[in-house]
């Protein structure tokens, strides 16, 4: 089974609740950006990575705004179920942009990455990344493969939201005009076939439509007849 969760931003804490506690190996727990774990490279970090792996049932993350993406980007790209990944120890695993897996019977389109409202508090390099903003390659791959599945997928999963879910989320105060990735995430929601699209991000844990959840921390089981869980 799949199991939903968002943004976890280094808090190891989260993964001694008893909502991961009900996760079986066979399961996979996908964690929709900000995993915020790989950040300084320091010896406790690289203990924390270790025990993650070590997790009996595969923890699958995207990245989102606030990773330290010159740290994630050493990390080898091998093929995994069907896509790119990178293996960071054992069982936990980055999905990366642009790529459709096959997991548990169902197709997954993914795509990390977004913009930080905060940036300009941020340093450079350290606090902040420019590649937290998908380039136009990654963007490219993402459509080659959804072309590839006819524009089907079971499931989509982001860091961010297309532009018609953010707005039921928050105010425009801090960004005018859409960035080029909303655009990008909008023309992905017009054209393609899918059962339920799944973002993190906003902090907050709502249904905004039939098929498309904003998620935080609750942990979301996508089989119908199982509850929902919260990592809290």
């Amino acid at each position: 089974m799949l199991y939903v969760t968002g943004d976890v931003h280094a808090d190891l804490r989260d993964f001694d609740e008893r909502a991961f506690r009900k996760v079986k190996k066979t399961d996979y727990i996908v964690i929709c950006g900000d995993f915020g774990m790989i950040w300084n490279g320091d010896a406790n970090e690289k203990k924390a990575l270790t025990r993650l792996g070590k997790s009996h049932y595969p923890i699958l993350f995207l990245d989102g705004a606030h990773e330290n993406f010159d740290l994630l980007s050493a990390y080898p790209v091998t093929e995994w179920h069907g896509g790119k990944a990178q293996i960071i120890d054992g069982n936990l695993i980055h999905l990366m942009r642009g790529q459709v897996y096959q997991i548990d019977d169902k197709k997954i389109f993914t795509f990390g990455g977004g913009e930080s409202k905060d940036r300009e508090l941020r340093e450079a390099g350290v606090s902040w990344w420019p590649q937290e903003m998908p380039n136009e390659e990654e963007m490219r791959e993402g459509i080659e493969h959804l072309v590839e599945n006819d524009w089907t997928v079971d499931y989509i999963f982001t860091y961010e939201a297309p532009s018609g879910m953010r707005q039921m989320l928050v105010n425009d105060d801090w960004q005018e005009e859409l960035n080029p990735f909303q655009v990008y995430l909008d023309h992905i929601r017009e054209k393609c076939s899918f059962a339920r699209w799944i973002f993190g991000n906003y902090h907050c844990n709502r249904r905004l439509s039939a098929n498309t959840d904003v998620v935080f921390d609750d942990v979301i089981p996508l089989i119908s007849g199982v509850s929902k869980l919260n990592r809290k």
